[in-house]
């Protein structure tokens, strides 16, 4: 029988409170660090610094929920501390593709632009690439297959690496293997087809049954 997440084993705050460690301000793309499919962290100096001279640029490729935009946003992170012009947009559906265009179109000459979201753009992936290119910019941007950008990551999912990922939120030491189980991290991998971000929004749930049942609070 596991033991109950109680306020004090859970990482509760200084008013008693549970907090729930799969919350979104803990599990945010740029909160976490970006990790290989085997969990190591991953050294974003070298990438950055080739992207940073310029060039095509190219395409973080992966699956749902691999760490595609983790790794975007940091790598943008690390241009952006060299003093380089960097310009982040996302595509959060279909209809924003003329937005972005434009918003290519008049980026800053030389600098690197970084697309979350990048297959969403459809037909007009050709008119951003000729915009780019007019702009003289580097393009990085996330997609779910390879395409018109030469790969400079192929991201990939796995067990490994949610534990890494839950490994590093807050108070882990606390609840795992009380609130949370190992076998609750491989059966939410498993459920959620691999999503590592999914799976995290399950465990979250799992985490919310167990601490309630206890009186405690998020």
């Amino acid at each position: 029988m596991r033991t109950a997440v109680t306020g004090r084993n859970c990482g509760a705050d200084p008013e008693g409170v549970c907090r729930n460690p799969f919350a979104a301000r803990y599990v945010a793309s740029m909160r976490l660090a970006s990790r290989d499919a085997n969990g190591h962290r991953r050294d974003l100096r070298p990438l950055a610094a080739l992207l940073a001279r310029g060039g095509r640029g190219g395409a973080i490729v992966g699956p749902h929920g691999s760490g595609k935009s983790t790794l975007l946003g940091q790598l943008a992170d690390h241009i952006e501390a060299s003093s380089s012009k960097v310009l982040r947009l996302r595509l959060r559906a279909h209809g924003d593709a003329a937005a972005i265009v434009m918003s290519i179109a008049r980026a800053p000459r030389g600098s690197v632009v970084c697309v979350d979201g990048w297959e969403r753009l459809g037909w007009m992936v050709a008119i951003a690439l000729v915009a780019a290119r007019l702009r003289r910019a580097t393009l990085v941007v996330t997609s779910h297959r390879r395409g018109y950008l030469p790969t400079l990551v192929e991201c990939r999912t796995s067990i490994a690496l949610l534990e890494a990922i839950v490994a590093d939120l807050p108070g882990h030491h606390l609840w795992f293997g009380q609130g949370i189980a190992q076998g609750d991290l491989a059966a939410s991998f498993l459920a959620a087809g691999g999503d590592v971000r999914v799976a995290l929004f399950m465990l979250y749930d799992v985490f919310e049954r167990r601490v309630r049942g206890t009186g405690a609070r998020r």
